[in-house]
């Protein structure tokens, strides 16, 4: 990053108010977890090839799809710790020249026994599905050594700290997260940043454009985007000699399921019999936002009301909202119970008629669409953008959704012309479309193989991502 009084004072006026937030982020429920590590402690992390960044739960599924394609096979020659030779062959590594300081980088960065992956994320669901992704890489990719952490505060000096520690050849960032920290701390220390999958809104430009040339002073090394919209909108902030279009990676893990977990990286458990009732059609409300919660009630209750043999579970997209929606069910004088506390369904005694299932685990909503005869995917009765629709068809259920999809424009058209898609308008026409599905369920083989047909020339996305950041870290 280039010497700029002005981008300088932002920068420390940036870190500063990182600095003085601490004790509020303390008491934070969210950012209290792995408190310790956003800190960087001295023992933060190892060396690593890579340092993949994943914001949350969604992003990091995507960081385990690109891990799959990270085998750590064709490239050659390191030292064996998890960094290269030095770019001018001093015994320290250290490099020279205006604005770099003495560091030792990775350069060239290969290496032939193996690649190191630091994978962070900034929430504890992000952390424990990229805890999961490691834990398949040791399972089915020898070649990789998977390190997980959580993502540290933003403030510069933590940055250059996490960089001096993890020495990677590359940072990637996936989706929508630019973190000027990270960003300056690696123009600083002259790692490369590539972003993949990436998404930029107008609203987003708009904000950073009040900063041009601060932002172009922090630019990517390379930006991969999903769509030509959002390639343009990074490339007038950055540059368009850095900007790419790829297929976006959640068509890659939009893969149709059989019913079991596999390689895929996709855990789907099979629920029936034990925490769900076997043989019982059940109805699943998925990834439900704060802001739909008093829209869906009434569809609860018209379901309760007219199919009394079914499941309902009830799967909020943040955890935070189960109080909320136990406080709900009471309210209304529903019967519920806590996911967490059904460990399996007893053989002869059946939960009260009507009785909700509110989902409080984390990461098994693909088992529930697995199970389910009838799906709503949230986010998309309020204006809030819409959850992602393609995961109840991988399992061979087409989903419910509300108006508002904008966040997955990406999937493009098509969807609603197969019988792929169920669009309604409010609470009213859902209950409506939940039950039509529950009397007339479509065979799940018939729509699996529907959607694999669409899905098929839309693929493509997790390999692209790979190579762009390989070739970012010189690894390929």
């Amino acid at each position: 990053m280039k010497s700029d009084p002005l981008h300088a004072a932002l920068l420390a006026v940036y870190g500063g108010v990182w600095r003085l937030a601490r004790p509020l982020l303390r008491r934070n429920a969210r950012l209290a977890e792995g408190y310790d590590q956003r800190l960087v402690p001295d023992d933060w992390a190892g060396a690593a090839h890579l340092w993949v960044q994943a914001a949350s739960g969604g992003e990091a599924y995507l960081a385990w799809e690109l891990l799959r394609h990270l085998d750590g096979g064709g490239v050659a020659g390191t030292n064996g710790n998890g960094t290269g030779d030095t770019t001018d062959g001093s015994a320290d590594g250290s490099t020279g020249g205006p604005g770099r300081a003495s560091f030792p980088v990775p350069a060239p960065c290969t290496q032939d026994d193996g690649l190191s992956v630091l994978l962070t994320s900034c929430t504890r669901q992000g952390v424990e599905v990229l805890e999961k992704a490691r834990d398949w890489a040791a399972a089915h990719r020898p070649g990789l050594r998977v390190q997980v952490r959580y993502f540290p505060f933003d403030e510069p000096d933590l940055m250059r700290r996490a960089l001096d520690q993890a020495r990677p050849c590359a940072v990637a960032l996936l989706e929508t997260e630019l973190w000027p920290g990270l960003l300056s701390a690696c123009a600083a220390r002259a790692v490369p940043v590539a972003v993949v999958n990436g998404r930029m809104t107008p609203r987003t430009l708009a904000g950073y454009l009040l900063t041009p040339g601060f932002w172009r002073g922090l630019a990517p090394a390379r930006i991969a985007a999903i769509s030509p919209d959002d390639a343009q909108r990074f490339g007038l902030l950055f540059g368009h000699d850095r900007t790419s279009v790829m297929p976006n990676i959640k068509f890659d893990r939009a893969l149709p399921q059989p019913g079991k977990a596999g390689e895929s990286g996709i855990p789907a458990p099979n629920l029936a019999g034990t925490v769900l009732r076997d043989a019982t059609p059940l109805v699943v409300l998925g990834s439900v936002r704060e802001e739909e919660e008093a829209a869906l009630l009434p569809v609860i209750q018209r379901i309760v009301q007219e199919r009394p043999d079914a499941d309902i579970a009830v799967a909020p997209r943040h955890m935070h909202r189960v109080p909320a929606w136990v406080n709900a069910l009471e309210q209304a004088g529903l019967p519920w119970e806590l996911r967490s506390r059904r460990v399996a369904a007893p053989s002869g005694v059946a939960s009260a008629r009507g009785t909700v299932l509110v989902w409080d685990v984390f990461g098994e909503l693909a088992a529930l669409y697995a199970s389910a005869a009838a799906v709503f995917v949230g986010g998309s009765l309020a204006r809030l953008g819409g959850q992602n629709f393609l995961e109840p068809l991988t399992h061979g259920v087409v989903p419910c959704v509300g108006p508002s999809r904008e966040n997955f424009a990406w999937v493009g058209d098509g969807l609603d012309e197969a019988g792929l898609l169920a669009e309604v308008a409010d609470g009213d026409a859902l209950a409506q479309a939940l039950l039509q599905q529950l009397r007339s369920p479509l065979q799940r083989e018939v729509v699996r193989h529907r959607f694999e047909e669409w899905m098929a020339p839309r693929r493509g996305g997790g390999r692209m991502a790979a190579d762009v950041v390989l070739a970012v870290a010189g690894l390929r």
